[in-house]
């Protein structure tokens, strides 16, 4: 497809620009820098690693093995994980949580050893935590390690990737002074996932996932889009999550009834349907820290920034049930990448949420995606390292499509659209008919938005969403069964027929009306 250009631009020229800086973007750049390259980040504020609370996935005691993370991760998954991908990120775990100690985070510890707290699905005490605000200590030491290395970086926002000949070659960014073309030889994508284009969603960008339509545009593939994670125990009304690190301490889920109604640490998919069984019959559902409060367990102390957040909404954990909802959490699925990264466009790599390496198959077991971040996003900075002195930087031939002219389009109104398809049409619970339905509306959209995608910042934006959320319900759709994060209740069983399929979504089909 033609890319939007704008008529006026600065260009500056760099081998390696990174864009995001959670834990993959930031990992991949701090390698690098350690290697003696020095890349561009390109950040557009604190993303979803700063929020993360529960902690990181990693077998670091002796009384557990990668084997048994390997087997609680394919469960979880079940059985769609690429095993390769699962065994390297569990075996390169140790490894993971080694420079992330050289970097600056100071993980919980006791008097004998590190303090590992369990979380469902997992068979041992294996995350390694600070308090209850990890992904913020993650984010903030590797922050000051780059400052130490003096990484550069840029604020601002990913607008057009540019290829030529099948191989990325530069990058557009919006920033407060105007439009910046980036002359590259590699782009690494850390952009996040695309839960956001739900209407309850725990995400920290207002709105976020249009990097994956662009990357659709140059001819990477989206693969695994069906399989978004709904987090169960989100603050009601909130975007704030409350960690299943407080259910596996022992807090209880009850309905306005003070019935349970389901176990607290069985995957997030079957909790979060568990949930929205519940709130469909008009039952309100709390999360009750009584049984923690009766041992004796300080909430302030153990969980001081759910703690705060829930004084600051006017909830007491000592004296009430806290009122939650599911909201859409972790996107699963993402550009498809193999073990090192790489996409399928010459030198244009992914990592972290963004990125699908088949490594939590068809859901994700809690606290793998900090692991997985770090992992490969470690492996795509050895790969760029070993291979930048060979690769030559490309050619721009830009042509402007966009002049700065105003175009009437109403983002809100379009993004709002979008957000209540998926959740009303593509949801927690979906059936054949309402999938339809979101897929005549999403083609509506992306009709009305072809005229203006090259003329029109906000019309491109909205086209790169409006492929996303199309590609979420494309594979919904094929998917005639149910498996992990993935529910129909036409076809409320698993079935082996797509026991080993994994479903890919180019930019043709997507772009095929329906």
């Amino acid at each position: 497809m033609t890319p939007f250009v704008p008529s006026q631009y600065s260009l500056s020229r760099w081998e390696v620009v990174i864009v995001g800086d959670g834990i993959a973007g930031l990992s991949c750049a701090l390698l690098l820098a350690e290697s003696g390259i020095k890349p561009l980040v390109v950040s557009r504020g604190k993303g979803n690693t700063y929020l993360s609370q529960g902690g990181i996935a990693a077998v670091v005691s002796e009384e557990d093995s990668p084997y048994l993370h390997y087997l609680d991760t394919l469960k979880a998954g079940r059985l769609l994980n690429d095993p390769l991908a699962v065994k390297i990120a569990v075996y390169e775990a140790q490894r993971a949580v080694l420079k992330l100690t050289q970097w600056g985070v100071e993980f919980d510890k006791n008097e004998n050893f590190f303090e590992l707290a369990l979380e469902g699905g997992h068979s041992k005490r294996r995350i390694l935590k600070v308090r209850d605000y990890t992904g913020r200590a993650i984010y903030e030491a590797l922050h000051r390690r780059a400052q130490e290395l003096k990484i550069p970086f840029l604020k601002g926002e990913l607008e057009e990737i540019y290829t030529s000949e099948g191989r990325v070659v530069g990058a557009l960014i919006k920033t407060e002074k105007g439009f910046e073309v980036l002359n590259l030889k590699v782009l690494v994508l850390a952009t996040g996932g695309a839960s956001s284009l739900y209407l309850r969603n725990t995400n920290i960008q207002s709105i976020g996932g249009e990097s994956l339509g662009t990357a659709l545009r140059v001819g990477t593939k989206l693969v695994d889009t069906e399989f978004i994670q709904f987090h169960p125990t989100v603050l009601k009304g909130t975007k704030f999550l409350i960690s299943e690190a407080v259910r596996g301490e022992g807090a209880i889920l009850i309905n306005e009834k003070g019935e349970r109604f389901v176990n607290e640490l069985a995957p997030r998919d079957e909790v979060a349907r568990a949930i929205y069984s519940q709130l469909k019959i008009g039952q309100q559902v709390f999360l009750d820290f009584k049984p923690l409060t009766q041992r004796g367990v300080r909430i302030e102390e153990k969980f001081p920034q759910i703690w705060g957040i829930l004084r600051e909404n006017g909830f007491n954990p000592y004296r009430q049930p806290i009122p939650i909802e599911p909201a859409a959490h972790y996107f699963i699925g993402g550009i498809a990448v193999d073990t090192y990264g790489r996409s399928s466009v010459k030198n244009l790599y992914a990592v972290g949420e963004c990125a699908c390496t088949g490594m939590h198959g068809a859901n994700r077991l809690a606290s793998n995606s900090l692991l997985e971040g770090i992992v490969f996003a470690l492996r795509s900075a050895e790969d760029i390292a070993l291979k930048l002195p060979f690769i030559k930087e490309g050619e721009l031939k830009l042509k402007p499509t966009y002049f700065g002219e105003e175009v009437n389009v109403n983002p809100h109104e379009v993004i709002n659209k979008i957000q209540k398809l998926l959740w009303e049409k593509a949801g927690i619970v979906r059936n054949g008919v309402e999938l339809r339905e979101a897929l005549k509306g999403l083609d509506e959209i992306l009709t009305s938005l072809e005229g203006i995608r090259l003329r029109s910042l906000e019309g491109k934006k909205l086209f790169d969403l409006t492929l996303v959320a199309k590609s979420i319900v494309l594979n919904a759709l094929r998917r005639q069964e149910s498996r992990g994060a993935h529910y129909r209740e036409d076809f409320p069983y698993e079935r082996e027929t797509y026991e080993r399929i994994r479903f890919e979504v180019s930019l043709e089909e997507v772009l095929k009306s329906t």
